[in-house]
């Protein structure tokens, strides 16, 4: 609507015409957007991170653009996300299954039903402890990543989690910075907000730093380069841009480029989750295995007893 010309009140009150959480977010965004596109975002839930983003691109004129990054990064997300569960849905009626057909040795040895009962739940609640756990590490992972520079560090260092960080991280920078080249609060403020919509400590310091360099006399890229927080590639990549007056078709660029190595990751973890969950059902079933073969060993070595 926004590339149609709409004004954004206006498209916000299209948006909220309908039902579900979309028209309630457009509805509350709208009833405060004279406010300032930050309030409206705010009250209608979105994140930090992707204020910074739609905020950069309103004070540039190109909250359009915005607007489309972020809705291909979400739409690649819920690709990933539906291919995942998609592909999940045989192993867990698998590891179902298992819990069924391995609880019934210790049931008829038993006979009762409530040991039945018992051991299934016993192994379904092992293997949801192990996915909890799981997402507990991810969770204080992504919190480290985007809180402590120590934190930031380590979790880069992780070669699947710490490369998806980070790609996410750097596409988000470089979108962001590009978008602020040209906002009507100045470069310096834009590479501030850059940093902070990063959602990475280390680049959120290494941008408070940039700026330091930068008011003390040095160039942008000497400046970038100081800091050791970005990859090598993409440092080269400003220097030569800062020469040829061209940089922010160059930052514009490398949003791109890391954008479809997000993407690229992105695809990957779904591919490589499933294979993941096999690998957790198999662990599962050995154990359960040789503590039901315990089990029965013993049961029949008290019977010959008797």
């Amino acid at each position: 609507m926004l590339r149609s010309g709409i004004a954004l009140q206006r498209a916000l009150e299209h948006m909220g015409t309908g039902r579900g959480r979309i028209a309630a977010a457009a509805r509350a965004a709208g009833s405060v957007v004279n406010e300032g596109l930050e309030a409206a975002l705010s009250s209608s839930g979105f994140s930090e991170l992707d204020i910074g983003i739609l905020t950069a691109g309103e004070q540039s004129g190109r909250l359009e653009e915005a607007c489309r990054a972020l809705a291909d990064y979400y739409a690649h997300l819920e690709k990933g996300r539906n291919r995942a569960l998609a592909a999940s849905a045989y192993p867990v009626f698998i590891l179902h299954l298992g819990a069924i057909l391995l609880s019934i040795a210790p049931a008829v040895v038993e006979g009762s039903f409530p040991v039945f009962l018992r051991e299934a739940g016993l192994f379904l609640g092992m293997a949801y402890l192990a996915v909890a756990s799981v997402a507990a590490v991810l969770w204080i992972t992504a919190r480290g990543f985007s809180s402590k520079d120590s934190a930031d560090r380590v979790v880069s260092m992780i070669p699947i989690v710490g490369g998806l960080l980070r790609c996410a991280a750097l596409a988000r920078f470089c979108l962001v910075l590009s978008l602020g080249i040209r906002s009507a609060e100045g470069f310096l403020s834009g590479l501030k907000k850059a940093g902070t919509a990063s959602g990475s400590a280390r680049i959120r310091t290494a941008c408070g730093q940039a700026v330091t360099s930068i008011r003390s006399g040095n160039g942008f890229a000497t400046a970038m380069r100081s800091t050791g927080a970005f990859p090598e590639d993409l440092e080269r990549a400003l220097q030569v841009a800062e020469v040829s007056g061209r940089l922010e078709e160059e930052i514009t660029r490398w949003a791109g480029i890391y954008r479809e190595r997000l993407f690229q990751r992105i695809d990957a973890i779904a591919a490589w989750l499933p294979r993941a969950l096999y690998l957790l059902i198999v662990l599962l079933v050995v154990l359960r295995m040789f503590s039901l073969i315990s089990e029965i060993t013993g049961a029949y070595s008290q019977v010959l007893e008797m």
